[in-house]
């Protein structure tokens, strides 16, 4: 299973450190939806918490971010 885009860009946000609020304030979606997403994130890779979501995602590639071309 892969992560849809909105589960991806929430992944770097945790990966960065930012708690669930400061997510849904970030994205314009509610903390509700954030964690929503996150309990869907932990299901897909089998995470027992959020810093081994974090962990596993970055094994996948997950939390990678596109480079920007110059």
């Amino acid at each position: 299973m892969h992560p849809t885009q909105r589960e991806k860009e929430i992944l770097i946000k945790l990966s960065e450190g930012f708690s669930s609020k400061e997510i849904g304030a970030s994205l314009f979606i509610s903390q509700h939806t954030v964690e929503t997403h996150k309990r869907n994130l932990m299901y897909k890779l089998q995470a027992r918490n959020t810093v081994h979501l974090a962990v596993l995602a970055e094994r996948q590639g997950w939390t990678a971010q596109p480079t920007s071309q110059y």
